[in-house]
């Protein structure tokens, strides 16, 4: 389930201020995995505060990011399937969420990922 689209949208505290999602943010079932969108290679495995693991996975001009994975099946330099286990979900422990955040780009440009998400 989509939790956060893609864009700007209004801070859910301060009035007249606004948040950028570089990306959507995905809820899920806690022990979830983590997929491929689509083939391609390994380019980052690395983590990064607030949003523990990351892997970035380049599929010739496009990359697509996984943030907030808990654990890490695959290695930089590996070459993954569409489909392909990546990764588990963390749970955060305090809000019982589970949820990745999910970012596609194209060269240096920010695409909406709802567009890739398989029906």
């Amino acid at each position: 389930m989509i939790s956060s689209t893609f864009g700007e949208h209004p801070h859910p505290v301060l009035k007249n201020v606004t948040t950028r999602n570089n990306g959507i943010d995905l809820l899920t079932e806690p022990g979830a995995e983590a997929r491929a969108i689509f083939s391609g290679v390994v380019t980052r495995v690395m983590n990064v505060p607030n949003n523990n693991n990351v892997i970035i996975i380049r599929h010739g001009e496009f990359l697509t990011v996984y943030s907030n994975l808990d654990k890490v099946y695959v290695k930089i330099g590996e070459k993954v399937a569409t489909k392909q286990k990546i990764g588990t979900i963390f749970t955060n422990k305090a809000d019982s969420k589970t949820e990745m955040h999910f970012e596609v780009w194209q060269s240096k440009s920010l695409l909406d990922p709802e567009e890739w998400l398989a029906k």
